[in-house]
């Protein structure tokens, strides 16, 4: 009985004359395991072979993933700042955990007022004694660093503040994003709503997002989101 292809996770479209190709990134971050090809998931070997074959081109990078390795998607965000074209990224619905770390590489970040990205400290599971344990520890605020340091390339305001928000294990809407400096417009922007201060994001957003003045023009459009109103504000 032949068993059932899985579903292509990583996947290009890009026309012959067109010098910008669509890349979807639509699933869990990690390496392939031994009997999957390589496109059931999203791996930083994958995406290399992908740019390679897509020199030159402006890639416009479709994010829908909850997250996943956190070395994986450090790699795909340094693969995509060193793309010798335009790297722009549409947050499709989630940009979560590692998934968010390879938003902070594209020149633009879009967003819908639907989609979502979320950031939380690292964390793994570990066996062993207390020395061990502590190392695991010492490791993963290394890890911490790393990740901070990447949204800190986006983000507007302090890093004290910034990881406030990655220690609540937040979850950020498109205009929570816009105003942090995490996304650059959203397409279907909508009108404002005053927010109650519950926490520590809803009182950063309430400061940041009276700095942010989203530009108001239109998304260039490309075969595959030519269908779009790209009416854009800033958001994924």
């Amino acid at each position: 009985m032949e068993m059932p292809k899985i579903q292509t996770r990583l996947e290009v479209r890009a026309e012959e004359n067109s010098d910008v190709a669509e890349l979807y990134l639509y699933g869990v971050i990690r390496q392939a395991y031994w009997w999957e090809e390589e496109d059931d998931c999203i791996s930083a070997k994958g995406v290399k072979r992908r740019l390679e074959a897509l020199k030159g081109k402006d890639i416009n990078v479709h994010i829908n993933s909850g997250g996943g390795d956190v070395f994986e998607s450090i790699a795909i965000c340094n693969l995509f700042k060193q793309h010798d074209g335009n790297i722009d990224i549409y947050i499709d619905s989630m940009a979560g955990s590692g998934a968010s770390i390879i938003a902070t590489s594209g020149k633009n970040v879009y967003m819908f007022t639907n989609s979502m990205q979320m950031i939380h400290k690292a964390w793994t599971i570990v066996l062993g004694n207390a020395d061990e344990l502590r190392k695991t520890a010492g490791d993963l605020d290394k890890i911490d660093a790393a990740v901070k340091a990447s949204y800190m390339s986006k983000f507007v305001g302090t890093e004290e503040e910034l990881e406030k928000l990655i220690a609540d294990e937040t979850y950020l809407t498109a205009e929570e994003c816009l105003a942090f400096g995490l996304c650059t417009k959203i397409i279907d922007e909508k009108k404002e709503e005053e927010v109650v201060e519950n926490s520590i994001k809803d009182t950063l957003f309430n400061k940041y997002r009276k700095e942010v003045k989203a530009e108001v023009g239109e998304v260039k459009p490309t075969l595959f989101n030519a269908f779009k109103k790209h009416n854009v504000g800033g958001n994924e």
